[in-house]
């Protein structure tokens, strides 16, 4: 993964998620995979930004192999 800044992350989660609406909302939503913190106040770290497309990535490959 390359160390990509907030805006990236914000519109790779639109393209996982076939749209704005539904990416806000993840983006929004406290994540398990993430120490229960929301993805988008992870955004203000290099390593947050890191571990957000990580977890952006693990997403898209689960909705290709249709695993919910």
């Amino acid at each position: 993964m390359h160390g990509h800044d907030a805006a990236f992350i914000v519109e790779l989660a639109r393209r996982v998620f076939r749209g704005s609406t539904q990416a806000e909302q993840w983006l929004k939503r406290p994540n398990v995979q993430l120490g229960g913190r929301a993805p988008r106040d992870m955004l203000g770290t290099a390593d947050g930004r890191r571990r957000v497309e990580e977890l952006l990535a693990q997403v898209d490959d689960d909705d290709r192999l249709g695993i919910d």
